[in-house]
């Protein structure tokens, strides 16, 4: 089991981010209608905050201060003040235990779980509930749920299990069917944008890419308003072209691009090749391609892109895109990043030379 320091930024977070306030309605209600699920399933795509949320809920059913009786705002969070919350946001809190993969991509053992089930056998030490944090659930290993499911089918006494998963399907059955499922809320363009704005001096137009790149999620989004990805972008897209003129080996832009962090190279091409399908299909309308191709606001690369995707016939950029996805969905895999990167750029070489 890790403390992050990722993690540990979350323990400290008292706020609630702007499009969760319905969410955190939703939770606050378990707590005053005195209905608190012994396990909770929270769900929704990566960069919606689930884990903050997940966190924050964890800390308020801890904190000494917000307790279903004494306080009927169901805005309410965790006060931050009292020797529960110090506990809590020094990670040593008696009756809270968050478990997760010792290390990023990794699985979380059934000996992680059997902790888990050790704990919960034990008297609490300060209040009347016990919470039990699993980020992300379903990097679980098939022991790890089977040794969880006796708890989620007997669950001890004022004892809350939350679990957090953005692959909820890559969660066993049974373990699905013995939650209570809380799907977060979407966010909004409108919202998400005017949240990203706050307090940076990012144009518009970077704003828009960000959002595109993470596939309008606001955590995702601000990842990459923080990261070198605004930065990189044009050089990234220089050494795309140069793979479809034949000037660039792809092995030599593979080991180049596998130095990006965060898979930002597939990311990209990701939003190039969908810009391009855009291009071919809707060239006859300048109109359209004004006002709905997201990389406009670079006016030379908007060109690039719209050259190369020109040139190629539709057939083939959605060879490509199958080729992209098909690296996306193996990012996170065991399989050789170099070899699957090498893979795409050496297919993208031969489908843009091909006459």
């Amino acid at each position: 089991m890790v403390e992050s320091a990722f993690l540990d930024k979350m323990q400290k977070q008292q706020q609630l981010f702007p499009w969760q306030q319905a969410d955190w309605h939703k939770l606050r209600q378990y707590q005053s209608n005195k209905n608190i699920p012994h396990a909770l399933l929270i769900t929704g795509s990566k960069g919606l905050a689930k884990s903050e949320l997940a966190v924050l809920w964890a800390k308020t059913l801890l904190c000494e201060t917000v307790l279903p009786g004494m306080l009927s705002d169901d805005q309410a969070t965790a006060c931050g003040h009292c020797s529960s919350c110090e506990l809590f946001q020094a990670g040593t809190h008696p009756d809270y235990m968050f478990i997760a993969p010792e290390e990023a991509g990794k699985a979380i053992k059934v000996d992680h779980i059997r902790k888990l089930v050790e704990f919960v056998s034990l008297t609490r030490s300060r209040g009347s509930i016990r919470v039990i944090l699993l980020n992300p659930a379903e990097s679980m290993n098939v022991n790890a749920a089977n040794s969880l499911l006796k708890t989620l089918e007997e669950p001890p006494e004022n004892t809350v299990i939350i679990l957090v998963s953005s692959k909820p399907s890559a969660l066993t059955a049974t373990v699905r069917s013995r939650c209570q499922h809380f799907p977060v809320a979407a966010v909004d363009a409108a919202s998400m944008r005017a949240w990203l704005a706050e307090g940076t001096d990012k144009t518009a137009a970077e704003l828009d890419l960000a959002l595109s790149l993470a596939e309008y999620t606001p955590l995702n989004a601000k990842f990459y308003l923080d990261s070198s990805i605004l930065a990189v972008a044009d050089d990234l897209l220089n050494d795309w072209q140069m793979l479809a003129s034949g000037t660039a080996k792809p092995t030599v832009i593979a080991e180049k691009w596998l130095k990006q962090p965060e898979n930002i190279p597939i990311n990209l091409v990701y939003t190039w090749v969908i810009d391009m399908i855009r291009y071919h299909s809707i060239k006859s309308n300048a109109d359209i391609l004004d006002s709905e191709i997201r990389t406009n606001f670079y006016h030379k690369d908007s060109q690039l892109l719209q050259n190369l995707a020109l040139s190629i016939p539709l057939k083939r950029l959605f060879g490509i895109y199958d080729k992209v996805l098909e690296v996306l969905r193996l990012v996170h895999s065991s399989l050789n990043n170099q070899l699957q990167m090498e893979s795409l750029l050496i297919q993208w070489s031969l489908i843009a030379q091909s006459k």
